[in-house]
């Protein structure tokens, strides 16, 4: 029998969930829930300058924050009350603070911090991840004060090239005991050199769980180093989505069947016949979340070999999202929708739980084969069958709306529904109660449909709670946004509250000639 739970454990489970009002209000009530409810306070900090107002009171010069005293041992002392809960940390110099948002933090403010720290290599000692978006090289620096052996995720979003700035930072890592289950880097500017030091670093870090790198980054040496981490489960390769250049580059390496031993999740930017050609069947066979997102333009034969190499992962892969957006590279006119059949060899992976596709493009398919994909994928609860419901396709494409009852007649664990449709078919009555999903999103091409008639459809197929949202491909206007049973409940008690309102005002009538 599992033990009771102590009067400091169950109130430190209610303050967990309190918002920061209440937890503010708690803090104000005894010394119990004031070291329970601080410490949730400030577990995660979401912006610097509330730490730099411990310190000393933030006043405004010009367009930026300066300390408005100089910093003393008492200063030290009551900041160190707060340091010691810390857990998590969020550093950016650039966003608003009081509402003013053309005023930024000096440098002399994190000068001053670094120069006066009485404990510079342990400024916050329980700190377990950190999330750093300098602007300037300078703005690196101060991370080296809260680099501790207990930091274990770290995540780096430069805007700026400073390969040498942040490769410096992290070769103090390992001689700082410090290892990381998570390492997050998004940055712009890099070169051989950076990319060789990388490399080592990162085969330094054997703790490694998750990580998420640039696709530059993908070099044969890079991959050899995570290859051999033995508990790493998730390789992202992510992207400033605003820098184009990058979106060209390509993998540069070849994987084999003794590496990357736990390997679970994975995202990659890359064309569709690399990824064709990427992984072994080894590899295939441990993958439970693939993305794969490619911005080039691609052929029907690249998709559906794809789709083929990826039905030999049939006994494990519980998400698939492809990202395909760009049109197919046909001489003709851009196709306005991709054939069920490209897909057909995803039947295989019978383990899905999630299909999105994100495209420019819309699925092409009839009832027959939302019956097949049905009965292929028994477990599945999230599909989305275009990248938006708002998405501008011809008018020939997408489906007509009743495919959304043959969606939840056939599919009995869905939850979540992404089409285009591409008629409203008015005057439709649906034979379903009390559905099962909880949010439908669909787009429509410009037609005669009535919008009425479509909320009414699809109400039936939408659990107490759930939501729909119709976007127009033409205004992208949202103009659906709750069930039907929900609407009847609010009337209901709009008329409910009217009567009491009635009830009360003609009472009051009566009386008051008697106050």
């Amino acid at each position: 029998m599992e033990s009771a739970l102590a009067v400091p454990e169950i109130l430190d489970e209610i303050l967990q969930l309190a918002t920061p009002s209440m937890q503010v209000m708690a803090a104000q009530t005894c010394r119990w829930w004031s070291d329970c409810s601080l410490r949730w306070l400030w577990r995660h900090m979401e912006s610097f300058y509330p730490l730099l107002e411990l310190l000393s009171p933030l006043v405004r010069i010009g367009n930026t924050w300066e300390f408005s005293s100089d910093l003393s041992a008492s200063d030290w002392n009551r900041f160190r009350r707060y340091a010691s809960r810390i857990h998590s940390l969020y550093f950016a110099l650039t966003p608003s603070y009081r509402g003013e948002e053309d005023c930024s933090a000096s440098p002399r403010i994190l000068q001053d911090v670094i120069l006066h720290c009485p404990t510079p290599d342990s400024m916050f000692p329980n700190l377990t991840k950190i999330v750093w978006r300098p602007d300037t090289p300078a703005d690196l620096h101060p991370i080296l004060l809260f680099l501790v052996p207990t930091v274990q995720s770290l995540e780096f979003s430069c805007g700026g090239p400073m390969s040498d700035e942040c490769i410096n930072i992290l070769e103090v890592l390992e001689p700082r005991k410090i290892y990381l289950t998570n390492f997050e880097l998004t940055m712009r500017g890099h070169d051989r050199a950076f990319l060789d030091r990388l490399s080592t670093i990162l085969a330094d870090q054997k703790k490694l769980i998750s990580i998420a790198l640039p696709p530059y980054s993908a070099t044969r040496e890079i991959a050899a180093a995570l290859g051999q981490l033995p508990y790493l489960r998730k390789y992202t390769s992510n992207i400033f989505v605003e820098f184009q250049p990058l979106l060209e580059v390509g993998m540069e390496f070849d994987w084999h069947d003794d590496t990357f031993p736990s390997l679970e999740r994975l995202t990659l930017y890359t064309s569709l016949a690399n990824a064709s050609g990427l992984m072994t069947k080894s590899h295939q066979s441990r993958l439970r979340h693939l993305a794969l997102i490619d911005r080039k333009p691609f052929s029907y034969a690249e998709l559906l070999t794809c789709c083929s190499t990826l039905s030999a992962s049939q006994s494990s892969l519980t998400v698939l999202d492809l990202g395909l957006y760009s049109y197919p590279a046909t001489t003709t006119i851009p196709a306005q929708s991709l054939p069920f059949d490209l897909f057909r060899p995803l039947l295989q992976c019978t383990a899905l739980v999630q299909l999105l596709l994100s495209s420019h493009l819309a699925m092409e398919y009839d009832d027959k084969d939302i019956a097949a994909m049905a009965s292929s994928w028994p477990h599945l609860q999230v599909l989305a069958l275009c990248s938006s419901p708002a998405i501008k396709i011809g008018l020939d494409a997408g489906q007509p709306l009743r495919s959304v009852g043959t969606f939840a007649r056939n599919f009995h664990r869905l939850v979540r529904l992404s089409i285009y449709i591409n008629s409203l078919d008015v005057g439709l009555t649906s034979d379903i109660r009390h559905g099962r999903l909880a949010e439908i999103n669909f787009g429509t091409s410009p037609t005669s449909g009535s919008d009425e008639d479509a909320s009414l459809y699809l109400a039936d197929m939408i659990e107490i709670g759930g939501s729909i949202r119709g976007e127009s491909s033409e205004d992208h206007v949202e103009f659906l946004v709750s069930s039907r049973r929900e609407i009847r409940e609010r009337y209901r008690r709009a008329a409910y509250w009217s009567n009491v309102s009635t009830i009360v005002q003609s009472i009051h009538a009566s009386t008051s000639h008697l106050l």
